[in-house]
């Protein structure tokens, strides 16, 4: 697209890359004239300014010239921080230097330097791209010459002149090597110099007599590569040579339909390659594929000379025969013109035939605007293109590319993408590794003890410290030595106090010589001696006893007292003092029901969370620790506690799943807990796992909560194909560790310090019993009925019962499942698991009915004595066996779970 044109019929340079804002000289052209019969030269320079939205550029200087230009080059040359030099070459034979700072205004002599060493027109000029100092011009009769802009009045020639002698059209520096120049005539041969020698390597000759060359380049990036251009209509193509194969041309670009008049290589991409033709057409070349990629919508005038803009890779110059000299954009873009009216501009509106009488204006249309869309370049040039780039990934991976410079008389290679894991959060991996090893190895006592070590307070020490008496054997004695309360202690102060009171009893109170309980207990509750009254009260009879304890009562305002007696806690919890809290908790663990004691230390927490300071919270967080509350755990952690960040999410995880494993061993089962905190939370924590790059780990710890099901499956499909089915601790050669045959857990945390009269029996389906303990046996039926009602699915309730030769099969099966489940971490197998448990209904529905036929349960049952053998290889072989030769519709509901089922429990080693 056509940005900027001048009037002009001249020879043009671009100002250097470093200089901003670019700028174009030029110099009157040699051998042309316009209309006018104008036969003055200068030299002009202008400024493009994108500002200005007008096709006209600015003149910003000009300098009156006493010869013509063939050729005209923009040095940067810079010793004093100037703007470089102009160099001309005349028609004349000079070779002429230009301050362009001095063309700008600045008020010096304008030419520094100037000779006539060539005998012929100057067609040929070019300047070292390694030593700017160093130009080349070419001549009549084979002259080329080798300045130095340093001293500039001695040139030097790069051997001896060719023979026969005919004039240099092209002079070009290697682009890659700065002692290697090429010089090219019309008659199409090209001689390559080394300047070290002073004399030519090679000579390039194309062999059908037709190159009239009118330009030769070298590429860019390839030292051994360069073009050249035919002028003749009768080979109008460009060759592309390789010294290391100068016999023919590398390649032949052929589109032109008349001679090639100029080309111009970009410098910022090789794959760009402009030519200008007596064909009327500026054509744009891939000279890798010689696919012509780009056509600039040209007048219908010939280009003899364009030019890439070394400050913008998108510009492009180009002058024509016409007088125009035009700037266009690669880039394409929105073009309007304004269409004026020429032939009414040629006459005065007032008297347009000159007769002395003025008519009427003229009635001239106005101009007209025509938009037109002009595309830019099909493929994008490598100076938009990212030669590296970088994106992240989900899972912290860091997606890296790089474009490397291939010659392009290599072969392609593939382009490599880097895929590289990213890691931010060490601390945090490192103590979620640690963590992650406790789930898995169940040392979670040892786990416990290190993060006592390593807390930063005495408040983090305390939690941790109750956390670690949820795995150990008499909790509610330890947790009482936690608040400093010790029973043992207490059981000596109180006989201390015991002996005390019989030594005054036998001092004081002569009534009980004569056997007058009743009125020793009144002296002794006039006196406020309560302990002595209970004492006597206890030997004067039952009726004498309660009516102290009354009277007692009615008296004081300490409330435990009187919860004891009543065994009325949840007075306490919510009347007490808050500084009072260990006191309270402490009686909560000695006294307590089972059944009370989680709601009332919940109950005591509430309290002190409703406090509202971080000490009370910290409280509040040991009551719901001694609970099991893990949902009110979370609640009051994040109350007073940021945790947003990765260590702080990492300090309430680490509770949170402690907590709930001491809970899962007390109950022999798995814990869920619906809480929305706390799912909240553990999103947040498979998230950040996931960023750094544990998507494993991820998938152990994301909750299976429908509104999470997104970042579940993106989860999901980000973690590695192979083997990905599998836990961590499978894949990397280990194994869960299992639980011994005799196993039996500690006695809960609920069971109370102080033993409860027989009046206040604990309910029968809230006692925890170890498995394998000895039960009395109306407890074993009543909890057998109720295990079974509440295993057993609503809608086979009534139904037959299984054959109790076929009851084997239910209760192996049933128990693999279980044990699984127990050995299971991560969600998806515990959803396989899950799976299997209700599909297995389907086989007990068909053993209830007796539906199967002999064979089927002859295999059933040896896959049965299989699984109890824990030998699960053969049973897949049984399996399979099984499958081949029974009607597939009569199995099919059943044995693919069970295949699943002992997979599973061979990964595990249950």
């Amino acid at each position: 697209m056509r940005v900027k044109e001048i009037l002009r019929t001249a020879t043009q340079a671009w100002s250097p890359a470093a200089q901003h804002p670019a700028r174009l000289a030029l110099g009157t052209a040699a051998q042309q004239l316009d209309a006018s019969f104008n036969t003055s030269s200068a030299l002009e320079i202008f400024e493009v300014d994108f500002a200005d939205t007008s096709l006209d550029m600015k003149l910003r200087g000009t300098l009156p010239t006493s010869n013509r230009f063939h050729s005209l080059i923009w040095v940067a040359f810079d010793p004093e921080g100037s703007s470089g030099r102009l160099i001309g070459g005349s028609e004349s034979g000079s070779v002429t230097v230009f301050s362009p700072d001095a063309i700008l205004g600045v008020g010096e002599d304008a030419v520094i330097g100037q000779s006539h060493k060539h005998t012929g027109p100057v067609r040929a000029l070019d300047y070292n791209r390694f030593q700017s100092n160093l130009v080349a011009s070419g001549a009549s009769d084979s002259e080329i010459y080798i300045w130095d802009l340093n001293n500039f009045s001695n040139p030097m020639t790069p051997g001896t002149k060719a023979q026969p002698a005919e004039d240099v059209s092209v002079v070009a520096w290697n682009s890659q090597v700065q002692h290697i120049l090429a010089s090219a005539n019309p008659s199409g041969k090209a001689i390559v110099w080394d300047l070290r020698k002073n004399e030519p390597i090679i000579k390039i000759s194309d062999h059908s007599n037709r190159m009239h060359c009118s330009g030769m380049l070298w590429h860019p990036d390839v030292a051994t590569q360069l073009v050249l251009a035919s002028e003749d209509d009768r080979l109008p193509v460009i060759q592309m040579w390789d010294l290391r194969f100068a016999t023919s041309p590398l390649k032949v670009l052929e589109s032109h339909t008349r001679g090639i008049l100029s080309i111009s290589w970009s410098q910022a991409d090789p794959e760009l390659l402009l030519s200008s033709g007596k064909d009327n057409r500026i054509l744009c070349w891939n000279p890798n594929t010689g696919e012509v990629i780009y056509e600039l919508p040209t007048a219908n005038q010939w280009c003899f000379d364009v030019q890439w803009c070394p400050r913008n890779p998108a510009l492009l110059s180009a002058a024509s025969f016409d007088g125009r000299i035009s700037v266009y954009s690669v880039m394409g873009g929105r073009l309007q013109q304004q269409q004026h009216s020429t032939i009414s501009a040629s006459f005065d509106s007032s008297d347009p035939f000159g007769t002395g009488q003025t008519l009427p204006p003229l009635q001239v249309p106005q101009p007209s605007v025509e938009t037109t869309i002009v595309p830019p370049l099909k493929k994008p040039p490598k100076w938009v293109r990212r030669p590296v780039g970088a994106s992240f990934a989900f899972g912290g991976k860091l997606v890296t590319f790089e474009n490397p410079s291939v010659a392009p008389q290599q072969q392609p290679i593939a382009r490599q993408v880097q895929v590289s894991q990213v890691t931010t959060e060490t601390e945090f991996l490192q103590r979620s590794a640690e963590l992650q090893a406790a789930l898995q190895s169940g040392s979670f006592t040892s786990f416990c003890h290190d993060k006592i070590r390593s807390a930063p307070s005495d408040a983090e020490q305390d939690i941790w410290r109750f956390l670690t008496v949820n795995f150990e054997d008499e909790a509610r004695v330890k947790f009482l030595r936690l608040l400093g309360f010790s029973k043992d202690e207490l059981q000596r102060k109180v006989s201390d106090q015991t002996t005390a009171l019989s030594t005054f009893r036998f001092i004081h109170y002569q009534a009980l010589l004569v056997g007058n309980f009743e009125g020793a207990v009144d002296l002794c509750l006039n006196d406020g001696r309560y302990a002595e009254a209970i004492l006597l009260s206890i030997s004067g009879g039952e009726e004498l006893l309660k009516k102290t304890q009354q009277h007692y009562l009615q008296r004081q305002t300490n409330s435990l007292i009187s919860s004891v007696v009543t065994q009325n806690w949840r007075d306490i919890v919510q009347s007490c003092e808050l500084d009072n809290w260990k006191e309270a908790l402490a009686a909560l663990l000695t006294y307590a029901n089972p059944e009370e004691f989680a709601p009332l230390c919940d109950t005591l927490g509430s309290r002190l969370q409703a406090g509202g300071t971080e000490k009370r919270c910290l409280q509040a967080c040991l009551c719901f620790i001694c609970s099991g509350n893990i949902e009110r755990l979370v609640e009051c952690w994040t109350s007073q506690r940021d945790c947003s960040s990765p260590l702080a999410l990492e300090d309430l995880v680490e509770k949170v799943m402690v907590l709930r494993k001491s809970i899962e061993r007390l109950r022999n089962g798995e814990v869920c807990v619906q809480s929305s905190a706390l799912t909240e939370r553990l999103v947040q924590y498979s998230s950040i796992l996931a960023s750094q790059g544990s998507l494993t780990s991820a998938l152990r710890y994301l909750p299976d909560c429908p509104d999470q099901v997104h970042t579940l499956i993106h989860i999901y499909i980000c973690v590695p194909a192979d083997g990905w089915n599998d836990p961590p601790a499978v894949r990397a050669g280990q194994r869960k560790k299992k639980l011994p045959e005799n196993y039996t857990p500690p006695a809960p945390i609920t069971a109370p310090v102080m033993g409860f009269p027989a009046e206040a029996p604990v309910p029968q389906d809230r006692i925890q019993v170890p498995p394998g303990a000895p039960q009395e046996p109306s407890k074993q039926v009543r909890g057998h009925q109720a295990k079974s009602l509440q295993q057993l699915p609503a809608e086979h309730v009534g139904q037959k019962e299984i054959p109790a030769e076929h009851m084997i099969l239910k209760t192996t099966f049933s128990s693999l499942v279980q044990r699984c489940q127990l050995a299971a971490a991560d969600p998806q197998t515990k959803r396989k698991l899950d799976d299997a448990s209700k599909r297995l209904e389907s086989l007990y529905d068909k053993l209830r009915d007796q539906a199967l036929s002999p064979s089927i349960l002859g295999g059933l049952h040896e896959i049965s004595r299989c699984v109890s053998a824990r030998n699960y290889q053969q049973g897949l072989e049984v399996h399979t066996q099984v499958v081949s030769s029974s009607n597939f519709s009569e199995i099919s509901a059943f044995m693919p779970v069970l295949k699943v089922l002992m997979t599973i429990a061979n990964k595990l080693a249950v």
